[in-house]
Formats: structure tokens, C-alpha cells, sequence
């Protein structure tokens, strides 16, 4: 049971086996950790797929994320993919604190002034987000979902993500009215503070996002 002197435990999941998209998502969610009374640890899946870009990956890594969880004694867990894949499937089954990415992005989007926008990987990534923005209830405050037309593991080539980054942004700013962006990957998280300051509006990092969900809900409960 967790209490108000002793730090919960927090596990984000990378459920891919990239080792440079966790890299990234720990240097995103670093700085957290000293603002919180938690214990924050990242880990990945290593015999997932490299990058979970389809529907056929999710329900190849939905499965691993539930062994995953059934393993550990951490308090609370991060999904760190912005399908949030196995999320709804683990909380009807009786797990609890699990936090998707997306929905937790979208959360705190929803705390902000004006429609918000999101940069997606891919054009068959829309859809997906789509339903998640309608099955929270925020489809009115969705300005636009635009894709960067990059892979999970081409993120990391800032040659060719920084200027798509940079369009997209100001395309969904400028002529779609978003007041505020969600990266609408965990491979993006090393953009944010650079795209914040370029564009001047918020710029959302889903990870940060459901960690700092994770850590104020896990604070309610203690006793």
C-alpha cells in the first residue's frame, strides 16, 4: 500500500524494442523526476517489433505488454506508444493505473486554451487517433491531425524530422487553429522544447503527460 512518506513506482513501457526510442523517451520524462515523490523507470519490450506502426503490430504487442505488467510490482504503468495498445483491453481485465499515452496527451491538451492539434507519423495513424479523441469526448476541441510521413525509427534523423516538424506545426497553428500541439509519437519526444520555441504555443509531450497523470492520480490514493 502506498502512503504519503514512502515514493510509489512507476513503469513506462516502451512496447517496442527500440532501444533509441526508450533513450528518448527517459531524457523526455528526466526532468520529472525530480518533481515528484515517485519512483520513474523505463523499459521495453524486447521481443516486440522494432516500431509499432500498424494494427497488425498492435495486436502482436498487446499480449507482451499484459505479460509485462503481470510481472511487476510497480504501483502505476506508462504506455508509451500513442495507440495506446492494450490500455482498454488491461483495465476491463481489473488492472489498475494504466496510462496511455494518447489519452493522457489529449487530458492535458484539454486543459489548455483552443483546439489542439496533433503531429502523426503516418497517414494511417489518423483514423486510430480520431476514435481516441471521440471515445474521451474531446472530438470538438480536435483543430487538425496531420502526418510527418516519417517512421517510428526515422524520427531520430533530425535532417529529415526537424522541417516536416516545423511545417506541420505551423500548417496546424496557422490554417487549422490549433492553440496547442500533442506529439503524436514517443519517438518525438526529443522535439518539444525546440518546437515549443519555434512555434510559441505549448507542445505537448504525451509521455511527460502521463507520467504527471500517473504521479497526481497515485497521489489521491495514498494513505
Amino acid at each position: 500500500m502506498i502512503n504519503d512518506t514512502t515514493p510509489f513506482s512507476i513503469l513506462v513501457i516502451n512496447p517496442n524494442s527500440s532501444q533509441t526510442v526508450t533513450q528518448g523517451i527517459e531524457r523526455g520524462i528526466e526532468s520529472l523526476k525530480n518533481l515528484y515523490n515517485a519512483n520513474i523507470t523505463c523499459t521495453q519490450i524486447e521481443n516486440a517489433p522494432k516500431a509499432i506502426e500498424t494494427k497488425e503490430h498492435i495486436a502482436e504487442i498487446e499480449p507482451l505488454i499484459s505479460q509485462l505488467i503481470s510481472k511487476s510490482n510497480a504501483d502505476a504503468f506508462v504506455i508509451a506508444c500513442f495507440s495506446d495498445p492494450g490500455v482498454s483491453i488491461l483495465r476491463q481485465s481489473g488492472v489498475s493505473n494504466i496510462y496511455g499515452i494518447a489519452e493522457c496527451g489529449m487530458l492535458i491538451a484539454a486543459g489548455q486554451p483552443g483546439p489542439f492539434g496533433i503531429i502523426s507519423i503516418l497517414p494511417a495513424s489518423i483514423p486510430r487517433h480520431a476514435l481516441q479523441v471521440s471515445a474521451i469526448g474531446l472530438g470538438s476541441r480536435l483543430a487538425g491531425d496531420v502526418a510527418l510521413n516519417l517512421g517510428v525509427l526515422e524520427l531520430d534523423n533530425q535532417d529529415l524530422a526537424k522541417p516536416r516538424l516545423e511545417k506541420i506545426g505551423k500548417q496546424l497553428r496557422d490554417e487549422m487553429g490549433a492553440k496547442s500541439l500533442i506529439l503524436g509519437c514517443a519517438g518525438m519526444a526529443g522535439y518539444r522544447n525546440w518546437l515549443q520555441d519555434i512555434l510559441g504555443i505549448p507542445v505537448i509531450d504525451p509521455c511527460r503527460a502521463a507520467v504527471s497523470i500517473a504521479v497526481g492520480t497515485m497521489g489521491t490514493l495514498q494513505t
